[in-house]
């Protein structure tokens, strides 16, 4: 072997190894985070301000539950970075949308913000007999209008995992005013193209027959509405007398002057207790 052939493969192979430590240097510096990086302190009060301002309207103030879930205790069982990827992301098939706007360290200080909040305060649980609720649930005629596990009505939304997806203190508004705030589904950026749900709606025809019913579908020239007995009706807006929005109505009854303080927490309770098909 000459000499100029054994130089070039000794050059070879130190440039090959020149290339493999930097590489492996490149790639711990560009792929991973160092421990001094991951372990820097969170800002818990932009945690607190971000919850406020972007979360508690489900959520609640404490984060003890409302139209969305009891969070205390939520990172603990699930872990940081899959709640921050929920903040992030979202929940596809929920009402939890993504948060563009929100950085992960943002992110990441919220869920460090939801760690200080104590999981055993008793925000946010259900006090009442889930066994009691139960059969007020089925004497209330609740199941002629939602469904569980399969059974049951579709006129209300379906209720087999409401337990996961609302909070307590949202469960016994609902079924004090149904009517009210109600909600909002709709996909798009920033919550562009949102509309509410069980919205009730009174059409007039040019004939004088009135439809009232919740609606369902709608564009620029039809709407279709579901009246309280099921049936759905097409209209041509066109051939409308008028059309409008009854705010505040609901086809579910109001159980305010129907059930005590203590039934209502044996309703919630029940309602609650529903997490997963049966």
């Amino acid at each position: 072997m000459s000499a100029i052939r054994c130089f070039r493969l000794v050059a070879l192979g130190f440039l090959a190894w020149a290339l493999t430590l930097n590489g492996f240097h490149v790639s711990q510096a560009m792929g991973q985070e160092s421990p001094a990086a991951q372990a820097a302190p969170a800002d818990l009060e932009q945690g607190k301000r971000l919850f406020q301002t972007n979360c508690s309207q489900c959520h609640g103030a404490d984060a003890g539950g409302g139209d969305g879930p009891n969070l205390r205790g939520v990172p603990a069982s699930l872990g940081d970075r899959a709640v921050q990827d929920f903040i992030r992301r979202g929940i596809p098939g929920t009402p939890m949308p993504a948060s563009y706007t929100l950085s992960d360290k943002e992110a990441a200080n919220i869920v460090a913000y939801l760690r200080t909040l104590d999981s055993t305060t008793a925000s946010g649980k259900a006090t009442g007999d889930p066994e009691k609720g139960k059969a007020l649930y089925n004497s209330s005629g609740c199941p002629a209008c939602h469904m569980i596990a399969g059974q049951g009505g579709g006129i209300g939304p379906e209720l087999t995992r409401v337990g996961a997806t609302r909070g307590v203190a949202g469960l016994k508004a609902r079924l004090l005013d149904p009517g009210a705030n109600l909600p909002q589904v709709g996909e798009g950026a920033f919550g562009a193209n949102k509309w509410t749900q069980y919205l009730v709606y009174r059409a007039v025809e040019k004939n004088g027959r009135v439809v009232e019913g919740m609606r369902v579908g709608e564009d620029s020239f039809t709407i279709v509405l579901k009246d309280a007995g099921g049936r759905f009706h097409g209209l041509w807006k066109p051939e409308l007398r008028s059309l409008e929005k009854e705010l505040g109505k609901s086809f579910m009854p109001s159980f305010k002057d129907t059930l005590s303080a203590g039934q209502l927490d044996d309703l919630v309770a029940y309602l609650m207790s529903l997490k997963s098909a049966q």
